[in-house]
C-alpha cells in the first residue's frame, strides 16, 4: 500500500533492537470552547547497553485556563513487548493505546498519582510536513543528535478527552502532531507552537532555540523559526538564521526577534508558572532533564517589513504552547511526572 509523504516521515525510526536511542510521537491542542488544553505523547526509550531494557511510555497532561489546581499529568510505563508498530504505515500500538497517521486513543490511569486520562481523536491538516532543518541531509547525519519533523504543523481535533471523569468534546480544536527522534536531547531549549491567533485564524508560530553541546565549552544555540500569515510563509531556519536570529528566554519568558529578506518578526512569549506543570526526560544515556510545559501561553508578534513600516500584529491569549526545558530544577514549578 502506497502512502504520503506525510506518513512516510511519520513511521517508526527505532529498528527495534538500536541502543543509545529514544523516539516520540506528541499531539497538542487548544480547546477555545472548554478553555482546556492537552499534551498526549507516545515515546519509546532504548538506554545504553548497561542501563537496561528498552521500554515504551504513554504520556498526558491536560491544562484548565479558569482552574489550574484542575491541571494534572499523567504517565504509563511499559515493556518493550507491549510496544508495536507496523513498519509500512503509521500503526503504533503501546498496549491497548494506539496512533494512526490521523486518530489516535489511548487509556492512562496513573493509580500512584490518583488521575487518570483517555482520549479518542480525529486529527486533520491541510499543510505538507514542516521540516525544521532546512536540509534533508541533516536528518540522516548523527549531528544533530535530535531529528524533529511536523507531518501534521496546523491541525484540527475532533473527539473526546477524560481527563479524571472530566469529558470534553473537540469539534475542531486547534493543534498539532509532531515526530521526534535520535541519540540524545539538546542540552536545554525553549520551543513555542499557535495556530489560534486573533487577527489571523490560518496564521501558524513555530519556534526553537536549542543550545547543543559541541565541546566541554562550547555549547551554541541553534534557533529555528517559521511564521504563515496573510497567506504568505517565512522561513527562518538556515544556517545563517541560526547564529544571527536573536534570541533570549528565561523561564516564563521568551522575547526573539527574526528577519529575513521580506519580513522583520518582533515577539515575545510569556507563560505563568502557574500554569505550568513540569515533567522529566530521560536520555538514553540515563542523563535527567526538566520540562516546564504550558498549553496556556501568551504570544505577541510585532510585523515589520524590509523597510521597517509596520505590517501589523499577531497575538493570542492563553492559546500558544511553550515549554523551558534544561538541566536544573526551577523551584517555581511542580514536577509532576
Amino acid at each position: 500500500m502506497r502512502i504520503n509523504q506525510k506518513e512516510k516521515e511519520n513511521l517508526l525510526r527505532w529498528d527495534g533492537s538500536q541502543r543509545g536511542f529514544y523516539e516520540v510521537y506528541f499531539i497538542k491542542w487548544n480547546d477555545a470552547d472548554s478553555k482546556t488544553a492537552g499534551w498526549i505523547r507516545y515515546t519509546l526509550t532504548s538506554p545504553v547497553a548497561d542501563l537496561g531494557q528498552a521500554y515504551a511510555e504513554l504520556w498526558g497532561i491536560f491544562f484548565d485556563q479558569t482552574n489550574p489546581d484542575k491541571n494534572i499529568a499523567v504517565k504509563q510505563r511499559l515493556s518493550r513487548e507491549q510496544l508495536h508498530w507496523d513498519r509500512n504505515r503509521l500503526d503504533l500500538k503501546i498496549a491497548d493505546s494506539r496512533l494512526l497517521q490521523n486518530r489516535c486513543h489511548g487509556t492512562i490511569v496513573d493509580a500512584g498519582r490518583g488521575h487518570s486520562m483517555a482520549w479518542e481523536l480525529e486529527f486533520v491538516s491541510d499543510c505538507p510536513v514542516f521540516y525544521h532543518y532546512p536540509f534533508a541531509r541533516l536528518y540522516q547525519l548523527r549531528f544533530p543528535k535530535t531529528k524533529v519533523l511536523s507531518p501534521h504543523l496546523d491541525a484540527k481535533f475532533f473527539g473526546t478527552i477524560t481527563a479524571d471523569g472530566r469529558k470534553i468534546k473537540l469539534q475542531g480544536a486547534k493543534g498539532q502532531q509532531t515526530h521526534i527522534w535520535g541519540a540524545k536531547h539538546a542540552l536545554r531549549w525553549a520551543w513555542g507552537h499557535c495556530n489560534q491567533f486573533c487577527e489571523d485564524p490560518d496564521a501558524v508560530f513555530e519556534g526553537l532555540d536549542a543550545q547543543v553541546q559541541l565541546t566541554p565549552l562550547w555549547g551554541p544555540h541553534f534557533k529555528i523559526f517559521y511564521l504563515r500569515t496573510r497567506g504568505r510563509e517565512y522561513y527562518f531556519n538556515s544556517p545563517l538564521h541560526w547564529f544571527l536570529s536573536r534570541s533570549r528566554w528565561k523561564l516564563g519568558q521568551w522575547n526573539f526577534e527574526i528577519r529575513n529578506q521580506q519580513i522583520l518578526v518582533k515577539g515575545e512569549i510569556l507563560s505563568r508558572p502557574a500554569q505550568m506543570v513540569g515533567v522529566t526526560y530521560t536520555d538514553p544515556d540515563g542523563e535527567l532533564l526538566w520540562c516546564n510545559n504550558s498549553k496556556l501561553s501568551s504570544i505577541r508578534l510585532s510585523l515589520l517589513d524590509a523597510s521597517g513600516c509596520r505590517m501589523g500584529e499577531l497575538s493570542s491569549a492563553h492559546a500558544c504552547a511553550a515549554e523551558y526545558v534544561d538541566r536544573r530544577i526551577y523551584p517555581e514549578v511542580s514536577i509532576r511526572i
